[in-house]
């Protein structure tokens, strides 16, 4: 039986229309998600939308819709740019399923009955776009909240209270028995920091809204945010209901999340669990933000970035591509139209797109598309494959997307230097050199080939292409690794040359 997979996104606040940050992390979860089933693993991979709020009733109110009616239509829209990402989801959840009610209200259950919620008075430094309570040293000068910059406002009101503070010391022994359970390292370390400060109990309820999941034991009050988003991924695969998919699945392999909401998952949900009696993640991994030309996308500012508008315009490779390739992850990243352009036709145009137009039509002139066989075809090129390979899954493994994929075109760039150095016109001239000829061929499409399956997590569509032109289509939904380790797949195959899969984009004169 294949080894199970399970990461989940974190679920998207449905108060504005989804924008490029969104899109990176959905890109970077499917990336990962589409290399563990090349590996052959039983892969689940779980998104959704964040629906109770305040911030959502209230852009319900702002359109003049239920808030029912208005959550229903932005699921849509995010369930759609997944769809036109590429994304290859096995489950989305929505928090006002019924399903995750019973989901939220059994943690909440559980959690009461351990004696870990109380009722109680809260007073504190409120942000209203996190729906959050801040302490006084986490704010920024002004009371202002560290993620959006606003004035906090000070809150006071009666509601029910987790323990978290109970769980401090649990949490340190669980991040320093498991070191990686929190990356990148720095992430981490700001945690850690957090823990050695100590922790204190958080709101978990409100009364002031119906919107939300009722609390089992008080429904004047409903469940406030995280106690009921969190849970989220307990539902999407199964929870209380689908009790063998949910054990096949849980504790989840990974949740990919936003720096800005760290705190919540590497050290409230696992305290969460605990109170719960329920196993815990093996990782959270955390991205950092996507800026606009170095400033933070703002609806109030206008500088928001439409993923769809930027597959419409580039496709969703390149643009899959350029964000993971651009952004280390784990930092911030910059997007700008002339470095999507400048990327697109150095990397894709120039180096890739290039090299596939060369070798299939050199395979084409000299052979008639017939790749040929000849005996003794490694040399240097073979070495620079083998050595990407390893350098592909050591950083694929370690979720470092942008070093797989620069392993990958520096296989590429070797490649491409090799058609200089090689010169297979000048050996199609030449009667006693054909064998080396069918060498050189025969190399260059192998080297195309393990191109084409690495580029498969982050280009499927372009993956599939080349591979189908190459004769080698896949036998199912995606390639294997395990055919890296071959050599001469391609030999005595009938290549499919085609029109160049990235034309070149010429930039508009100002």
């Amino acid at each position: 039986m294949s080894h199970p997979f399970y990461l989940t996104t974190a679920i998207a606040y449905v108060n504005g229309k989804p924008h490029v940050g969104h899109a990176y992390e959905f890109i970077a979860s499917d990336a990962i998600c589409r290399y563990h089933r090349m590996l052959g693993e039983n892969v689940f991979f779980l998104s959704g939308v964040d629906e109770h709020s305040a911030q959502v009733e209230k852009a319900a109110r702002d359109e003049g819709a239920s808030t029912q009616d208005y959550c229903d239509k932005m699921a849509v829209v995010f369930r759609e740019l997944h769809e036109k990402l590429g994304s290859h989801l096995d489950g989305f959840i929505r928090t006002s399923e019924p399903r995750h009610h019973v989901t939220t209200q059994e943690m909440l259950r559980r959690s009461y009955e351990k004696g870990d919620i109380y009722k109680g008075h809260y007073e504190g430094w409120y942000c209203v776009s996190c729906e959050a309570f801040y302490q006084d040293d986490d704010l920024e000068a002004n009371n202002c909240c560290p993620v959006h910059k606003k004035p906090c406002e000070w809150l006071k009101e009666e509601n029910y209270f987790f323990k978290l503070s109970k769980y401090t010391e649990a949490l340190k022994q669980h991040f320093q028995e498991n070191p990686t359970f929190n990356q990148p390292d720095g992430y981490r370390n700001e945690m850690t920091a957090q823990l050695e400060r100590g922790l204190k109990d958080i709101s978990i309820s409100r009364s002031t809204t119906k919107w939300g999941v009722p609390l089992p034991w008080d429904e004047s009050h409903v469940a406030y945010v995280w106690f009921d988003a969190l849970s989220n991924y307990l539902t999407g695969v199964g929870f209380m209901k689908e009790e063998e998919t949910f054990k096949t699945f849980w504790p989840a392999d990974i949740h990919v999340i936003g720096k800005d909401i760290n705190r919540f998952h590497s050290v409230l949900w696992p305290a969460m669990l605990m109170s719960c009696d329920l196993e815990l993640p093996k990782q959270v991994l955390v991205h950092g933000f996507i800026y606009h030309k170095g400033e933070k996308m703002s609806k109030t500012i206008g500088n928001i970035v439409d993923p769809l508008a930027l597959i419409e315009a580039y496709g969703r490779d390149p643009l899959r591509y350029f964000l993971l390739r651009e952004v280390a992850f784990g930092q911030d990243g910059n997007y700008s139209e002339e470095a999507l352009i400048n990327r697109y036709n150095a990397d894709l145009a120039n180096d890739l797109g290039n090299l596939s137009s060369r070798v299939l039509s050199m395979v084409k002139k000299y052979r008639k598309c017939l790749v040929p066989n000849p005996a003794g075809s490694e040399d240097g090129l073979r070495e620079a494959m083998e050595k990407a390979r390893r350098q592909y899954r050591e950083n694929m493994d370690k979720n470092a997307l942008h070093l797989a994929l620069g392993a990958v075109w520096d296989l590429i760039s070797y490649a491409n230097r090799y058609v200089d150095e090689q010169a297979p016109w000048a050996l199609a001239k030449d009667d006693g050199r054909q064998d080396q000829l069918d060498r050189v061929l025969l190399n260059l499409v192998e080297a195309l080939r393990a191109a084409a399956v690495m580029i498969y997590p982050v280009m499927p569509d372009i993956s599939l292409e080349m591979l189908r032109r190459l004769a080698c289509p896949v036998e199912g939904e995606h390639p294997l690794l395990a055919d890296l380790d071959a050599w001469n797949l391609c030999a005595g195959r009938t290549i499919e040359p085609g029109p160049s899969l990235f034309p070149r984009i010429e930039k508009e004169e100002k």
